[in-house]
Protein backbone atom coordinates (compact mmCIF):
# COMPACT_ATOMS: atom_id res chain seq x y z
CA UNK A 1 0.00 0.00 0.00
CA UNK A 2 0.98 3.57 -1.24
CA UNK A 3 2.17 6.24 1.83
CA UNK A 4 -0.53 8.71 2.00
CA UNK A 5 0.03 12.08 3.40
CA UNK A 6 -2.20 14.86 4.80
CA UNK A 7 -3.15 17.22 1.81
CA UNK A 8 -3.77 21.47 2.12
CA UNK A 9 -5.14 24.33 0.66
CA UNK A 10 -3.04 27.74 1.26
CA UNK A 11 -4.62 31.35 1.68
CA UNK A 12 -2.73 34.13 2.39
CA UNK A 13 -4.30 36.53 5.62
CA UNK A 14 -2.38 39.64 6.03
CA UNK A 15 0.59 38.40 3.94
CA UNK A 16 1.24 35.56 6.13
CA UNK A 17 0.30 32.07 4.35
CA UNK A 18 -1.79 29.48 6.42
CA UNK A 19 -2.47 26.03 5.63
CA UNK A 20 -6.14 24.21 5.64
CA UNK A 21 -6.27 20.48 5.93
CA UNK A 22 -9.07 19.60 3.77
CA UNK A 23 -9.84 16.44 5.40
CA UNK A 24 -8.76 14.15 2.76
CA UNK A 25 -5.62 11.82 2.35
CA UNK A 26 -3.54 12.00 -1.09
CA UNK A 27 -1.93 8.46 -2.04
CA UNK A 28 1.64 9.23 -2.88
CA UNK A 29 3.02 9.19 -6.83
CA UNK A 30 -0.71 8.94 -7.59
CA UNK A 31 -2.13 11.58 -10.56
CA UNK A 32 -3.85 14.72 -8.71
CA UNK A 33 -7.42 14.61 -9.82
CA UNK A 34 -9.06 17.90 -11.63
CA UNK A 35 -10.62 18.82 -8.04
CA UNK A 36 -7.55 18.21 -6.32
CA UNK A 37 -5.92 21.54 -8.19
CA UNK A 38 -5.77 23.77 -5.69
CA UNK A 39 -4.15 21.07 -2.84
CA UNK A 40 -0.95 20.65 -1.94
CA UNK A 41 1.11 18.68 0.21
CA UNK A 42 3.93 19.31 3.08
CA UNK A 43 7.45 17.66 3.34
CA UNK A 44 10.42 19.07 5.32
CA UNK A 45 13.93 19.57 4.55
CA UNK A 46 16.32 19.00 7.75
CA UNK A 47 19.41 20.26 7.58
CA UNK A 48 21.80 19.29 10.36
CA UNK A 49 24.68 21.24 11.77
CA UNK A 50 27.04 19.35 13.88
CA UNK A 51 29.03 21.24 17.54
CA UNK A 52 31.50 22.15 15.36
CA UNK A 53 29.63 24.68 12.87
CA UNK A 54 29.49 21.61 10.09
CA UNK A 55 26.72 20.80 7.87
CA UNK A 56 25.69 17.03 7.42
CA UNK A 57 24.63 16.74 3.81
CA UNK A 58 23.21 13.50 1.90
CA UNK A 59 23.93 12.60 -1.78
CA UNK A 60 21.40 10.98 -2.78
CA UNK A 61 20.92 7.19 -3.53
CA UNK A 62 21.39 7.17 -7.68
CA UNK A 63 18.09 4.80 -7.96
CA UNK A 64 16.01 7.94 -6.50
CA UNK A 65 13.30 8.86 -8.81
CA UNK A 66 13.89 12.38 -8.08
CA UNK A 67 17.59 14.14 -8.23
CA UNK A 68 19.56 10.83 -8.13
CA UNK A 69 23.08 12.01 -7.09
CA UNK A 70 22.25 15.08 -6.14
CA UNK A 71 23.16 16.59 -3.02
CA UNK A 72 20.49 16.87 -0.17
CA UNK A 73 19.04 17.54 3.49
CA UNK A 74 16.69 14.52 5.10
CA UNK A 75 13.53 14.95 3.73
CA UNK A 76 10.20 12.98 3.67
CA UNK A 77 6.95 13.82 3.33
CA UNK A 78 4.41 14.73 6.85
CA UNK A 79 2.31 11.48 7.16
CA UNK A 80 -1.28 11.50 7.59
CA UNK A 81 -0.98 11.77 11.76
CA UNK A 82 2.67 13.46 12.07
CA UNK A 83 3.22 17.21 12.93
CA UNK A 84 6.10 18.63 10.74
CA UNK A 85 8.82 18.22 13.49
CA UNK A 86 8.17 14.69 13.88
CA UNK A 87 8.75 13.92 10.15
CA UNK A 88 12.16 15.55 10.91
CA UNK A 89 12.34 13.34 13.62
CA UNK A 90 11.25 10.23 11.60
CA UNK A 91 13.29 10.61 8.06
CA UNK A 92 16.31 11.62 10.24
CA UNK A 93 16.24 8.64 12.02
CA UNK A 94 15.68 6.24 9.08
CA UNK A 95 17.72 8.02 6.41
CA UNK A 96 20.67 8.78 9.03
CA UNK A 97 20.02 6.90 12.29
CA UNK A 98 20.08 9.74 14.19
CA UNK A 99 17.82 10.63 17.20
CA UNK A 100 16.61 14.41 17.27
CA UNK A 101 15.12 15.82 20.42
CA UNK A 102 12.24 17.82 19.51
CA UNK A 103 14.23 21.16 21.06
CA UNK A 104 16.81 20.92 18.66
CA UNK A 105 15.06 21.36 15.41
CA UNK A 106 14.23 25.01 14.06
CA UNK A 107 11.72 25.69 11.67
CA UNK A 108 13.67 28.08 9.39
CA UNK A 109 10.97 28.58 6.22
CA UNK A 110 8.41 27.36 4.28
CA UNK A 111 8.99 27.10 0.93
CA UNK A 112 6.40 26.68 -2.14
CA UNK A 113 8.53 24.42 -4.78
CA UNK A 114 6.94 26.66 -7.47
CA UNK A 115 4.89 24.31 -10.63
CA UNK A 116 4.01 21.73 -7.75
CA UNK A 117 2.09 21.00 -5.14
CA UNK A 118 4.86 20.70 -2.55
CA UNK A 119 5.19 22.76 0.39
CA UNK A 120 8.76 22.20 2.24
CA UNK A 121 9.22 23.10 6.03
CA UNK A 122 12.80 23.70 6.19
CA UNK A 123 14.53 22.73 9.58
CA UNK A 124 17.84 22.64 11.12
CA UNK A 125 18.69 20.71 13.45
CA UNK A 126 21.73 21.06 16.17
CA UNK A 127 23.64 18.13 16.91
CA UNK A 128 24.45 18.44 20.83
CA UNK A 129 27.62 15.84 20.20
CA UNK A 130 29.52 15.38 17.37
CA UNK A 131 28.83 12.35 15.63
CA UNK A 132 31.55 10.65 13.25
CA UNK A 133 30.47 9.78 9.40
CA UNK A 134 31.88 6.85 9.34
CA UNK A 135 29.33 6.16 12.42
CA UNK A 136 26.32 7.42 10.67
CA UNK A 137 23.76 4.68 9.57
CA UNK A 138 22.44 5.50 6.07
CA UNK A 139 19.84 3.91 4.49
CA UNK A 140 21.38 2.57 1.28
CA UNK A 141 18.07 3.09 -0.67
CA UNK A 142 17.75 6.61 0.22
CA UNK A 143 21.60 8.40 0.91
CA UNK A 144 24.51 7.23 -1.56
CA UNK A 145 27.48 9.00 0.20
CA UNK A 146 27.35 11.38 3.49
CA UNK A 147 29.96 14.09 4.22
CA UNK A 148 30.52 17.29 6.49
CA UNK A 149 31.09 20.32 4.85
CA UNK A 150 31.41 24.07 5.55
CA UNK A 151 28.81 26.49 4.81
CA UNK A 152 30.66 27.55 2.04
CA UNK A 153 31.48 24.16 0.68
CA UNK A 154 27.39 23.81 0.93
CA UNK A 155 26.79 26.19 -1.45
CA UNK A 156 29.20 24.99 -4.02
CA UNK A 157 27.70 21.53 -4.15
CA UNK A 158 25.57 20.29 -6.76
CA UNK A 159 22.06 20.72 -5.26
CA UNK A 160 18.88 18.93 -5.47
CA UNK A 161 15.91 20.73 -7.16
CA UNK A 162 14.08 20.51 -4.04
CA UNK A 163 17.17 22.76 -2.19
CA UNK A 164 17.11 25.35 -4.55
CA UNK A 165 16.37 27.49 -1.54
CA UNK A 166 19.77 26.77 0.10
CA UNK A 167 21.85 29.47 -1.02
CA UNK A 168 19.50 32.24 0.11
CA UNK A 169 18.80 29.85 3.78
CA UNK A 170 22.04 28.68 4.32
CA UNK A 171 23.54 31.39 5.94
CA UNK A 172 20.48 32.26 8.03
CA UNK A 173 20.88 28.55 9.56
CA UNK A 174 24.52 29.15 9.52
CA UNK A 175 23.34 31.96 12.02
CA UNK A 176 20.53 29.75 14.18
CA UNK A 177 23.86 28.06 15.34
CA UNK A 178 26.06 30.61 15.71
CA UNK A 179 23.25 32.08 18.25
CA UNK A 180 22.11 28.82 19.86
CA UNK A 181 26.24 27.61 20.54
CA UNK A 182 26.81 30.80 21.74
CA UNK A 183 24.39 29.98 24.62
CA UNK A 184 24.76 26.29 24.58
CA UNK A 185 20.54 26.21 24.00
CA UNK A 186 20.17 23.30 22.29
Amino acid sequence: MKEKVKTYTLTEVDGKVIRNFTGEMYERDSEWRDDQKDYYIVGVNNWIINPDGLFLVQRRALTKKNNPGKWSSTNGLIQAKEENYETVQRETYEELGININKDQVFLVEANHLAGSHLVVDIFVSLLDKDIAAKDIKKQDDEVDLISYVTLEQLLDLDISTTCSYIKDLAPKMYEIYLQRHSTNRY
